[in-house]
């Protein structure tokens, strides 16, 4: 009996070894996307996906598809029957309304079709010795509410002037399938859902337009009015397709430097050592709608991460 009970000990002894050898399988992209639409009842497209060598780890980008929500998921062999999710609002569809202007200044016309500057900058770098150069390095406004700037491969694009249009005639990378919807209509006083530029591996950028008319309009025809960047979280990576006026590794002291303290109440937050972060924005009130102009910056371990600018009139 003896015997027979050690056989039987030294046999699940072996099958458990054998059982924590074998190797779990990577989720694939559905099961995420099922399990994001599970925990936050709604579709998702996958935008990005990062598996470790060694297949224990694996990290996915996810964007709702009607592109108010981005999620991002990760995955760990340890617990491979769990995710964890992790979820940041995008500005989309965003109803305005109309308010009479508080001042008698004349402005442009924002609704004026104009197209992109595509005049080179002198310090425009593609080289990649200094993948975030600031276009405009002599006196630039880090902060211009005037004439809110933009470089994708060095031509200058600017909110509320460059349609979507411009940008396609101008040969930006966007994101494969992102321009189906260009030419669908978008509604009078709405903003667009995002239209994603491959900016590179682990980086991200949207490109929002914004219909000004009084009547619906096809997004490619209504103007730019935001991009949002966010990123690398990988330590040591660059890009250099999308700069603006300011450089992406401006400091936060430069910052308030060149544009001065923000408008907006800067928000701190250290409770975790290894994960300090800070908010500046720098907004101004618009003369036709109610939202307002924005310059948002977000450092993390003080280096600057994501930025959001955005304009109506």
């Amino acid at each position: 009996m003896k015997k027979i009970f050690a056989l039987i000990l030294c046999l699940s002894m072996m099958l458990g070894i054998a059982s924590c050898a074998k190797k779990v399988e990577v989720p694939s992209k559905s099961d995420v996307k099922k399990a994001a639409k599970e925990e936050y009842d709604m579709d998702f497209k996958v935008d990005s996906e990062d598996i470790s060598d060694d297949e224990k780890d694996a990290e996915w980008v996810l964007i709702s598809k009607d592109g108010t929500l981005e999620v991002t998921v990760t995955w760990n062999a340890k617990k491979p029957e769990e995710f964890e999710f992790d979820d940041k609002e995008l500005e989309t569809t965003t109803t305005t309304t109309t308010e009479e202007p508080t001042t008698t200044e004349s402005s442009e016309d924002p609704t004026t079709t104009t197209t992109a500057d595509t005049s080179a900058t002198d310090s425009t770098d593609t080289t990649g010795s200094n993948p975030n150069p600031n276009p405009n390095p002599s006196g630039a406004k880090y902060v211009n509410f005037d004439e809110m700037n933009f470089y994708i491969n060095g031509t200058k694009f600017t909110l509320g002037k460059t349609t979507l249009q411009d940008m396609i005639d101008a040969g930006v990378p966007f994101k494969e399938g992102e321009l189906e919807d260009a030419k669908n209509n978008l509604k009078s006083k709405y903003q667009s859902a995002p239209f994603k530029v491959d900016i590179g591996k682990g980086f991200s950028c949207f490109i929002y337009v914004f219909n000004d008319t009084d009547s619906g309009r096809p997004s490619n025809e209504c103007y730019v009015n935001e991009v949002t960047y966010y990123g690398s979280y990988t330590k040591g990576e660059t890009q250099n397709i999308l700069t603006f006026d300011f450089p992406l590794n401006v400091t936060i002291d430069d910052l308030k430097a060149n544009a001065g303290d923000p408008t907006e109440k800067p928000y701190h937050n250290e409770d975790d050592p290894k994960f300090i972060a800070d908010y500046l924005e720098w907004t101004k009130q618009g003369k036709k709608y109610m939202n307002r102009n924005r310059y948002r910056f977000e450092f993390y371990n003080y280096e600057l991460r994501n930025v959001s600018i955005t304009y109506f009139p």
